[in-house]
């Protein structure tokens, strides 16, 4: 398999992943609806979102932040193209 691994910073994904979690990701891996991924900001090239999907249609995915307080996410951003996610979250690292 072709993982990625990926180091959560911050808190929006309390308490479900914690700010230092470290996570496997696969890109091949088919997502639904409350599944996290990893998705490329829309404004901002060099940042990755780590976010649950809330909604899906053809085209794009609604993301948040299960920390809403903390999380900067679909309701500030918008819905994300689905192009721009990057896999699903599939291991936690212990």
């Amino acid at each position: 398999m072709n993982y990625e691994r990926y180091r959560i910073q911050g808190n929006s994904m309390l308490p479900e992943l914690k700010d230092g979690d470290e996570v496997l990701v696969n890109p091949n891996e088919p997502y639904k609806i409350g599944d996290i991924v990893v998705a490329q900001h829309p404004f901002k090239q060099s940042v990755v979102l780590i976010k649950r999907i809330s909604e899906i249609d053809e085209s794009s995915v609604y993301l948040i932040g299960d920390n809403s307080a903390e999380s900067t996410d679909s309701r500030t951003l918008g819905k994300i193209p689905r192009k721009d996610i990057l896999g699903k979250v599939v291991h936690l690292l212990k």
